[in-house]
């Protein structure tokens, strides 16, 4: 697919529709620029599993008061 698109004054570029949804990128998404032999190559940076959670520990107090905090009252256990 060749899909031409201008740089702004600013150095900036938009990256055209029909590339974003073939990557799969949508807003706040990271993308790498690759400089190869060839050229450019553009890719859609892969999210972690532990991204989402990247600062959540991160907090005051014990990680068990955080995990009761997080399951909620529990009548079963006595809580």
């Amino acid at each position: 697919m060749k899909v031409i698109a201008k740089i702004s004054k600013k150095g900036q570029v938009v990256i055209p529709k029909k590339i974003r949804k073939s990557l799969g990128i949508e807003p706040g998404d990271n993308i790498i620029f690759l400089l190869t032999e060839e050229g450019v190559l553009l890719t859609k940076q892969k999210e972690s599993p532990f991204d989402k959670y990247y600062g959540f520990l991160n907090k005051p107090g014990s990680s068990d008061k955080l995990i009761r905090e997080m399951r909620g009252k529990r009548d079963d256990l006595g809580d």
